[in-house]
């Protein structure tokens, strides 16, 4: 009985560590979002949550959805191309093109409150 739960135990504590995938959004993702959520989920979602609703893995990494209510799109770019340069925090610097940047931005745009 002890092995069971000591298993259980480890089994959590590992689904804790996975990423949680985007939820679906109300509406279709233009191409530029959609090229952003790819971009997001390949490069920023091991600590990172990305999607619509979630926790991330990294307690101190903030869930894309709340970085959508912290900044402006304009500021939003402006802290990815900063990023891309210099890293920020824990996080270290993630080269991407100014397309990319801007379809990180459209994707994190998406991110917007929906109505319940």
């Amino acid at each position: 009985m002890r092995d069971i739960l000591i298993i259980l135990s480890l089994a959590g504590a590992l689904a804790s560590c996975a990423t949680p995938q985007p939820g679906p959004p109300s509406h279709p993702l233009s191409p530029a979002a959609e090229r952003g959520l790819q971009f997001v989920t390949r490069s920023c979602a091991g600590c990172h949550a990305v999607g619509y609703v979630g926790h991330s893995a990294n307690a101190v990494a903030p869930p894309f959805a709340s970085v959508r209510m912290r900044h402006t799109a304009i500021g939003l770019e402006r802290s990815l191309a900063q990023i891309a340069r210099e890293g920020h925090g824990e996080m270290p610097p993630i080269y991407m093109t100014a397309a990319e940047t801007a379809d990180i931005v459209a994707y994190i745009e998406s991110l917007e409150p929906r109505a319940q």
